[in-house]
């Protein structure tokens, strides 16, 4: 028979054992999170950042938070130079977050990020779970989001002679500028407004690009007053992008 001191002794290490790693120093562990607009750059300070909040997947407790800042990076490389394995995409001025994160052990965590923050039509959500082990940094790249849309901002007008001018500024999600035969290419979306007066069934005007970076608009010919509510959207029909953003004008 085990003696009262050998018991509690086994007893012991066994609970060690149960325990083991809740004890073990907690390491630094760098997690660096990247959001790129879906067919072009980074997205980072220009557009008003991207809000991150990084969670313990299984328990949910929060592990950090901050903002994505910086620029989109360099065009060439990420829109003129075919891709290759292991290359880095970003440079040291290339928009991202990094967290440094407590861990005492391999830890299931769940990257959210929201944004662009100044750009109250196109904010979207994105999330994504991965492993992360103490001490092994995620750094370079770190871990990229892939951010679909388009930043619509109309510009509203008044209407004089019967016509309400409708105009709108149409960038890819990182404020990449469109323009003709550009980088992206003005011709490659389609732009519209969708025209609302009180009841009456809505009609839709196809925006024209104006020649001015990122500008379309066209014209809506007005025969009665109200209040006009407007959507405007654009659409590329090659990568899928899409956004739009509503507003009102009044015609007296």
């Amino acid at each position: 028979m085990q003696s009262r001191s050998a018991l509690s002794a086994t007893v012991l290490f066994g609970l060690l054992l149960a325990t083991h790693g809740a004890f073990a120093d907690a390491l630094d562990t760098n997690v660096t999170v990247r959001v790129r607009a879906h067919d072009a750059k980074f997205v980072g300070s220009n557009v008003g950042e991207m809000n991150v909040v990084i969670e313990n997947a299984d328990t949910g407790g929060l592990l950090a938070s901050g903002r994505i800042t910086g620029g989109t990076g360099d065009t060439k490389r990420l829109m003129q130079t075919p891709a290759v394995r292991n290359v880095p995409l970003a440079d040291a001025d290339t928009a991202a977050y990094t967290a440094t994160l407590k861990l005492d052990r391999p830890t299931r965590i769940r990257i959210r990020v929201t944004g662009p923050l100044g750009q109250p039509d196109a904010v979207q959500a994105l999330s994504v779970t991965t492993w992360v082990v103490p001490g092994k940094h995620i750094d370079g790249d770190g871990i990229v989001l892939n951010l679909p849309g388009l930043i619509v901002t109309p510009k509203p007008q008044l209407a004089t002679d019967g016509r309400l001018p409708l105009v709108a500024d149409v960038t890819l999600i990182c404020g990449c500028p469109i323009t003709k035969d550009g980088l992206w290419d003005s011709d490659d979306y389609e732009v519209r407004a969708r025209v609302a007066l009180g009841g009456e069934p809505a009609t839709e005007v196809a925006l024209q690009f104006s020649g001015e970076t990122n500008r379309f608009a066209g014209d809506l010919t007005v025969t009665r007053t109200g209040r006009y509510d407007i959507t405007v959207w654009a659409h590329n029909a090659t990568m899928g992008n899409t956004g739009a953003a509503s507003y009102s004008v009044d015609v007296p």
